[in-house]
């Protein structure tokens, strides 16, 4: 029994991510159904998030967080086993090392390009860029790899953003509770009116900040597509540094007049918090 020469591993670049497709193709080449010593399994990447089985694979497989398992025996003729898991790539770089339970009778690997995509392996004896549906894409072909040998494959260049608008995010969502108590022990303003402004700013941030909670959830759990994701943080992150922007400017003016310049700066990208 071996992962015939028909199986692929498929890589597809995201925003800061990838997506890692193993279409695997189980040969047994018995006329009768085998059994393997042990049971057929092998472990995702480490970094692998949200592993899933995907349609069209034998209904013997099955999955524990990155553990992919095929329960025997294994007909005569072919079982497909199409795994998909997402890879983070935040450096625009991601490294695949994977190893599988029986022989890899061919190594085949097709990636997405995006930019500037190079593939690099150990395994690569032949490498060659080809279009598909107004798409090109990178063939990568090798020999055999033996049961338990370890595969790699690098992808570097793919697309991604600088990590500091998420970090910020992360920070502040972090930073709720120190905030909440700052503005506590704040001295009260100068007049009822700066008061006033302050309470709507601080209440205004604090809705921003939990959508920016559920924003985040949301991409996790894979409930957001990429671009509505990437332009909701940017519009998120440009009301929140207004906002910050004028609580901290009252702390230096402590006046009324400050306050209204950074609501009226405020106002062209004012968000509805839902």
């Amino acid at each position: 029994m071996l992962i015939s020469g028909q199986s692929r591993i498929v890589v597809e670049p995201g925003d800061e991510a990838v997506t890692l497709y193993y279409l695997l193709d189980i040969s047994n080449t018995a006329r009768v159904p085998v059994n393997p010593p042990g049971v057929f399994m092998f472990d995702m990447p480490k970094e692998a998030i949200g592993t899933t089985i995907m349609q069209g694979s034998t209904g013997k497989a099955s999955v524990t967080g990155t553990r992919v398992r095929v329960q025997g025996p294994f007909p005569p003729g072919s079982t497909s086993v199409q795994v998909g898991c997402e890879l983070p790539a935040g450096t625009g770089t991601v490294n695949i090392t994977q190893t599988f339970p029986a022989t890899l009778e061919q190594f085949a690997v097709i990636v997405k390009k995006a930019g500037d995509t190079v593939v690099r392996s150990p395994q690569i004896a032949r490498q060659q860029e080809f279009p598909a549906d107004g798409e090109i894409y990178i063939a990568s072909t090798g020999g055999a790899v033996s049961a338990g040998h370890p595969i790699s494959i690098d992808v570097s260049g793919l697309p991604h953003h600088s990590r500091a608008p998420r970090s910020i995010a992360l920070a502040l969502v972090a930073g709720i509770a120190i905030v909440g108590l700052w503005s506590a022990s704040r001295p009260p303003s100068d007049t009822p009116e700066a008061a006033a402004e302050r309470k709507r700013l601080v209440a205004k941030r604090d809705r921003l900040l939990n959508e920016v909670v559920r924003l985040e959830q949301d991409r996790r759990n894979e409930r957001i597509d990429e671009g509505r994701y990437v332009t909701r943080r940017q519009e998120l992150m440009a009301a929140l540094e207004h906002i910050y922007g004028a609580l901290d400017s009252d702390d230096a003016a402590g006046g009324v007049e400050r306050a209204d310049a950074a609501r009226a700066a405020a106002r062209p990208g004012e968000l509805r918090a839902s």
